[in-house]
Order: C-alpha cells, then structure tokens, then sequence
C-alpha cells in the first residue's frame, strides 16, 4: 500500500526501533485457503546454461487457521509462487500436451483450463494448498515456505 505521507528521503533514515525478525514458518503439510492475487510475468535467464524464458509469479494470500495464526504472529501470509512459462517460437504460450505444467496446475485448480481464460481470471479465485519447508541455501539455517500442492477450494 502507498501512503501519500511516505517519503523516501526521510524513511533512509529511520532506526530500527528493535532488531528485525523473521517470523516462524506456517505448519507444512496441511491444508490452508488461499486467494490467488494478481500474476505478474517476468523474464529469467540462466548465464550458466545459456537458457533463458518467462516465468509467472503469482502470489497467493494463505488464510491461516487461528492455531496457526497465533504462532505465526498473523491471520494471513503471502507467498510468491513462481512458474516457468513453456512459450513458441513466435512467443505465444506453448499449447502442446505436456507444457505449462505449473499454469495447468492454477487452471485446473480454479476450474479455468478452458478456452478464453487468460492469467488475468486467476486474480481473486479461491484454492486450496498444502506448504512445505525448505532450507534457504544460504547456509542461514532460515525456513522458507513453499507450495507444495494445490487443489480446488
């Protein structure tokens, strides 16, 4: 959210009134309700293998049961799901049997995968997924939620 009072300048400046923390990750492995927000689509290159594509990032705001919440020190997360995009030579999405798996897994999820739905249909729908934890690489130690599965609501 922007607020018109924000200045940039001013907030560069601001002390940390207490150190941050990160707060505990939500249960893996059960079911949570989440509402799918608005996807963005984003380039990707791997210099490594000289690869490079799109991916959709689509965030999902994950409704927390009240056991959850009170542990996790809010009502609602949000985790940015990440999918590769399977596209044409002429850069259209790639239709073929097979492709787009991740996308397929929101349509299907949704009730969308049908002819005229575009990713801009999946913002508001309701699904349900199931986390799982992963050690970030960093070496930190930090756990980090994921999607494991996805389902319809």
């Amino acid at each position: 959210r922007m607020d018109s009072s924000f200045n940039p300048e001013q907030f560069l400046g601001a002390a940390l009134s207490q150190p941050l923390t990160k707060r505990p990750p939500a249960d893996a492995g059960r079911p949570y309700s989440a509402t799918i927000q608005v996807p963005k689509i984003r380039p990707w290159n791997s210099e490594a293998k000289g690869t490079s594509g799109f991916a959709a990032d689509i965030p999902l705001e994950i409704s927390l049961p009240d056991e959850v919440a009170a542990r996790v020190g809010q009502p609602r997360i949000t985790l940015n799901d990440s999918v590769f995009l399977d596209t044409t030579p002429g850069g259209g999405l790639d239709m073929a049997p097979g492709r787009n798996r991740g996308l397929r897994r929101y349509y299907e999820a949704t009730g969308l995968n049908k002819p005229g739905t575009t990713m801009q249909h999946l913002a508001g729908q309701l699904v349900k997924v199931v986390l799982k934890h992963e050690v970030a690489k960093d070496g930190s130690g930090d756990i980090y939620e994921r999607i494991d599965a996805m389902a319809k609501a």
